[in-house]
């Protein structure tokens, strides 16, 4: 059946077994060891909904008389997975514990992430570019440790280290953070002159972020450990959301899209124009007889279809007819005379 399949175990499995099938395969399939894995991730579902079913005497018997069927009001499709998981390691002390026990190592603390905004060209959203950044970051001062403290930190007595207080009003319980320490438990004696007691540093950090061909305005580019390392070794992430502004060209899906204006007399006979491009400059067409807000298509000279993408959308030419405001009285009849 499907929940025994998933965890790799017979019907007669004991607790024992199924304890020891569900611990091998739920750290086989975690999230966190199958990052982007999407087959992992349901595969993980299933794992965790298999135990929550098989570990529970009732609801094992229901699963093994009638299948899935005798569980419909039962709540058979646990909520968060995680929480199986977590409740499940909690016996090792937590996931991150009893993985380092296996790999003799704990994952190291992870700085916080940076998030801004940049305005770009047009240009290097199309062909793709490079653009290079000054971000304020933050690291963990060396001398402290991140402490903030020269020298140990004590323990802070009015909380006794617990980082809360608690005190009674009429016949209620209320517990607070610690004003002392705000949740710490620890206190600093002697403020860190290297950092003024914060723990962390800043300084200004020269960053080359790529941008991708086809990345469209709005969206955001991840750049791995970019971010502070205010943790510990292991920095956060900057993420770069994209900003676009051309007063030359718009942007409807794909196509691109220009006004340019015509004079009325090669609306009216037609001519050749030479047009500024995102590729450079093109010469296109006026077809005689052309008429206000008609469209001019030029093929492939848009927006790419998708990231690094080599099909392009089109760029659209919205035609504006200029009428002349300044004609001499000879230039009035001579076209009246037409």
């Amino acid at each position: 059946m499907e929940y025994y399949d998933a965890l790799g175990v017979g019907k007669t499995a004991d607790a024992g077994a199924l304890k020891k099938a569900y611990r091998k395969a739920a750290m086989k399939y975690h999230p966190d060891k199958n990052p982007g894995n999407k087959q992992a991730e349901n595969r993980f579902k299933l794992i965790n909904e298999a135990y929550a079913i098989l570990s529970d005497p009732e609801k094992r018997s229901l699963y093994d008389q009638y299948g899935k069927d005798g569980l419909k009001g039962r709540n058979p499709h646990h909520s968060n997975p995680h929480d199986v998981f977590n409740d499940f390691f909690s016996n090792f002390g937590g996931f991150d514990d009893f993985f380092s026990q296996g790999n003799h190592q704990r994952r190291q603390p992870k700085g916080t992430d940076i998030k801004i905004q940049v305005e770009v060209n047009l240009k290097d959203l199309v062909f793709g570019g490079f653009s290079d950044l000054i971000i304020p970051i933050k690291h963990f001062c060396k001398p402290c440790s991140g402490t903030g403290s020269d020298g140990p930190l004590q323990t802070c007595e009015p909380c006794r280290g617990t980082g809360q207080q608690s005190f009674m009003r009429g016949f209620m319980n209320i517990t607070t953070t610690c004003s002392q320490c705000h949740g710490r438990g620890k206190k600093i004696i002697n403020v860190c002159k290297s950092c003024s007691g914060s723990g962390v540093k800043k300084e200004q950090k020269e960053v080359s972020v790529e941008i991708p061909a086809g990345v469209r305005p709005g969206q955001t580019i991840r750049v791995p450990h970019g971010g502070n390392r205010d943790a510990g070794n292991q920095p956060g992430d900057l993420f770069v959301e994209l900003h676009c502004r051309d007063r030359d060209f718009g942007l409807q899906g794909c196509d691109l899209v220009k006004n340019i204006n015509v004079n009325c007399f090669d609306a009216c006979v037609g001519s050749n124009d030479n047009i500024e491009t995102l590729d450079g400059l093109k010469t296109i067409s006026i077809p005689k007889g052309i008429q206000h807000g008609n469209k001019i298509k030029l093929k492939g000279l848009g927006f790419p279809k998708g990231i690094n993408s080599a099909h392009r959308g089109d760029l659209l030419l919205h035609v504006n007819i200029k009428i002349p405001t300044d004609l001499s009285d000879e230039q009035t009849r001579k076209i009246r005379d037409i």
